[in-house]
């Protein structure tokens, strides 16, 4: 008996008995596959390569086999997503790479999917892609932090005013302010290079949630990739998307500290304040007003944290009370606005080492402002504890009311003289030389254990250099290890395939 001809109704499984409803085609697996094959597309290249290569060694699959389908695998990659027509009836971007390599290897493509899952294919496809992420973030945060620690040496003397409440406060200096903002950018490195070392294991082998009964070498394909090892715990290894949320993190709280810097840099920059000057080359015009020159970069680094923290704030609710398996929420959804915001960053962050590199302090007007609104009042409280036996508290009570009567008209050493009497009962027996050293702003520079003082300041410096070049040399060591495995990879595949090749030939 003949039995006739059947088509599946389906393109990807004997299982399902309809295909896809065309709603469903259109409104979830078009534009999915449309954000995402692309991209996918270099990490399904390493993925296979290092798989074919381990299935190999261990026998799982002929030689001469892996090498005619590495042959396949560099094909594809070297055309690009043009190579393909996508069709959204296969679901997903890997089951459309599938489809193209089985249209050009035949059935032989079934075997690359030996001992192994879209499940933990994905899982390692997102690891790849964090870690590309997070490293080319750090890359551009430490370009920032050693413009920032340069012209923190540079401008050690500029003296200004420093700010607590938005009002003045204290005297420091513009290189003491940038010092402060490479330390707190420092912390951010360290954030994503701790995201990195927990990223740095490789879901690949973990199948669909339990592993897999074919006798693979998990270790052999991390180490391919240029991972430290294989991630331990299979179900963990496909129910988890953490790496990407905690990446979310770091990136959001530097996504801060770059807002608070842009933030004081346009109020500083205004006709108001008038303590820093920018160039033609970071700003833009008004479309109505010929004289404006409008710092639009800086209003782009200060919204960046509103980005990243509403896509953050997806990724945990799409990531909260789903099963601990694998899951569209959790695989798919919770990074649909994270990877664009994280892509974002980190391609804005060079702009703003531009603009660190751009400011121009006005010293003039700097050190007009440091001194013009009673900011030494502190060192005046200080003096007179430590010079005259004031308790401080009293002198911080004498200093107060030197400013009130200082405001009132009185000169400063009539004021000073009379709010001791008022205050402490007696003279403040101060010297008049020693008052205006006191009072004038550039005192910071030379004083002993003061923050801002240029010794101190030479100190952080050194501090922040070399905190730097330990993060560097560490960068460089995570670089050298990919492109280790990078070239062993392509070793083995070029053995492989250059067997395939004498074979076919002989």
């Amino acid at each position: 008996m003949t039995l006739p001809e059947t088509k599946m109704p389906s393109k990807v499984s004997g299982l399902l008995s309809e295909p896809l409803a065309p709603e469903i085609l259109a409104g979830v697996n078009a534009p999915l596959l449309a954000r995402s094959f692309a991209a996918s597309l270099p990490g399904f290249a390493a993925i296979n390569r290092a798989h074919l290569v381990m299935l190999a060694e261990c026998g799982l699959v002929p030689a001469d086999l892996a090498g005619r389908l590495l042959r396949h695998v560099g094909e594809l990659e070297a055309e690009g997503p043009d190579a393909f027509e996508l069709d959204p009836e296969r679901e997903d971007a890997w089951f459309n790479y599938e489809a193209e390599l089985a249209r050009r290897a035949g059935s032989e493509a079934g075997h690359l999917h030996m001992a192994r899952s879209r499940n933990d294919l994905k899982a390692t496809l997102d690891r790849l892609r964090q870690r590309d992420l997070g490293e080319r973030l750090l890359a551009a945060v430490l370009d920032l932090r050693e413009v920032l620690a340069a012209r923190g040496g540079a401008e050690a003397a500029a003296v200004m005013p420093g700010y607590t409440h938005l009002q003045h406060a204290q005297p420091v200096t513009f290189g003491w302010y940038l010092l402060g903002i490479e330390a707190a950018l420092g912390r951010d490195s360290g954030r994503i290079a701790d995201a990195l070392a927990r990223m740095d294991d490789c879901p690949l082998g973990a199948g669909a949630l339990a592993g897999t009964r074919f006798a693979i070498d998990r270790g052999r394909t991390a180490d391919l990739l240029g991972f430290s090892g294989p991630q331990s715990h299979a179900l963990d290894a496909i129910a988890s998307r953490d790496g990407l949320i905690e990446l979310g993190n770091a990136a959001a709280q530097l996504s801060l500290t770059l807002a608070r810097m842009a933030q004081d840099f346009y109020l500083w920059s205004t006709h108001e304040f008038g303590m820093l000057r920018f160039p033609d080359r970071v700003a833009i015009t008004s479309s109505i007003m010929p004289q404006k020159k409008n710092l639009a970069v800086l209003e782009h680094l200060k919204s960046r944290p509103a980005a990243l923290s509403g896509a953050l704030s997806t990724a945990c609710a799409a990531s909260r009370a789903v099963p601990f398996g694998h899951s569209q929420e959790v695989g798919v959804e919770a990074g649909r606005w994270l990877w664009d915001a994280l892509e974002d960053l980190v391609q804005i962050l060079p702009a703003a080492r531009v603009v660190a590199e751009a400011a121009m302090p006005d010293r003039d007007r700097m050190k007009a402002l440091a001194g013009a609104n009673f900011a030494t009042a502190t060192a005046l409280a200080d003096a007179l504890c430590t010079e005259c036996a004031m308790p401080f508290r009293e002198a911080h009570h004498v200093a107060g009311r030197f400013v009130r009567l200082s405001l009132e008209g009185m000169d400063s050493r009539q004021a000073l003289e009379a709010a001791s009497r008022e205050i402490a009962g007696r003279p403040a027996g101060l010297p008049p030389e020693r008052l205006a050293d006191v009072l004038d702003p550039a005192g910071i520079l030379d004083a002993p254990g003061c923050g801002p003082s240029l010794a101190e300041t030479a100190r952080l410096q050194d501090r922040a250099m070399a905190a730097l070049a330990a993060d560097r040399t560490a960068a460089e060591q995570r670089a050298a290890r990919r492109l280790a495995a990078g070239a062993a990879l392509a070793a083995c595949c070029g053995a492989l395939m250059d067997a395939a090749a004498a074979e076919a030939s002989a």
